[in-house]
């Protein structure tokens, strides 16, 4: 069984300890991020999974944080820590950061998020079977992390031989051995090649220095194929859209300005250092962005309202 609460709601940390204390057996706490263009948070992995595996031994409660001003002084996970583990700051601070199991209400384990959710599934049924039978343990050979041994390299193939009568060199009067060896040109009895007029008048015109500086060209084109590609050449680099200020103050357009200055207070204030300064470091980050942004958006709009465009 899955359950979804939500940081906008008033009652959310009610919600939640009612579901700590009442829920029997195997329960499931953690926090989720949330957004309009995300799928709901039971669909997601690794609870989906989780459901449709161990849903008759395990209940979860997704705490979903939509990063709304309504909810963002709420810290309803920070707080279930501080009940479980009020001598604790770092057990609680894990409650936030992680999944927690409790059984009949009591905590019994926290895991740690590890990013991806093949990791989280099989370090959370590790701890799952700890706690009970009807939760088989995971394939240690799955574990993430776990080098697999690798398969031994293969030899690399010998060259075909050339046979013996080649190596050993040919016989003196077989001479249409040397003409093979050769191609159209033939072998002298001391070992150089004969090469014959249009041989060596091809072989002049075809060499690779420069007829003017006498240069080895071979150098100016390795130099080239290794040279940095010049600039433009790769592909340009997409830019963010940018927000529309007044979306993201959550203004009208027909306001005047002592309306938006007014709003515009009301929702800075709700991001002040004071408001969020018990929850967790990664919110409290989150409200300094989002504090920037809107103080951006503010300069922009009152600029544009006292320009009366």
């Amino acid at each position: 069984m899955q359950f979804v609460l939500f940081f906008s709601d008033k009652q959310v940390r009610e919600q939640l300890f009612a579901h700590v204390d009442g829920t029997r057996g195997l329960l499931l706490v953690t926090g989720v991020r949330h957004g309009p263009a995300m799928r709901s948070p039971e669909a997601r992995e690794p609870f989906a999974t989780l459901e449709f595996l161990h849903g008759r031994v395990l209940t979860q409660v997704l705490v979903a944080d939509e990063g709304t001003a309504d909810g963002m002084w709420r810290d309803p996970l920070g707080d279930l820590g501080d009940r479980l583990y009020p001598e604790s700051r770092d057990d609680a601070y894990a409650v936030t950061s992680g999944y927690l199991l409790l059984e009949d209400g009591r905590p019994r384990k926290v895991v740690r998020k590890h990013g991806l959710p093949a990791s989280d599934l099989w370090f959370l049924e590790d701890a799952l079977s700890q706690l009970t039978s009807r939760v088989p343990a995971p394939d240690p050979a799955r574990k993430p992390g776990t080098k697999r041994p690798e398969r031994a390299p293969r030899s690399p193939r010998r060259p075909a031989s050339t046979g013996a009568s080649e190596a050993s060199g040919p016989p003196p009067d077989d001479e249409g051995w040397r003409r093979r060896a050769g191609g159209e040109g033939s072998r002298v009895p001391g070992g150089s090649r004969r090469v014959r007029p249009e041989q060596a008048a091809a072989s002049e015109s075809s060499r690779p220095w420069d007829d003017a500086s006498g240069q080895d060209t071979r150098e100016t084109h390795a130099a080239d194929s290794e040279a940095t590609p010049p600039r433009g050449t790769r592909a340009p680099l997409r830019m963010p859209a940018r927000k529309d200020a007044w979306a993201v103050l959550g203004l009208a357009r027909d306001m005047s300005l002592d309306e938006a200055r007014k709003a515009f207070r009301a929702l800075i204030a709700g991001y002040h250092p004071d408001k969020v300064a018990h929850l967790a470091p990664e919110f409290q980050e989150l409200a300094e962005r989002r504090t920037r942004e809107i103080l951006e958006a503010w300069v922009e709009v009152e600029g544009e309202l006292k320009s009366g465009t």
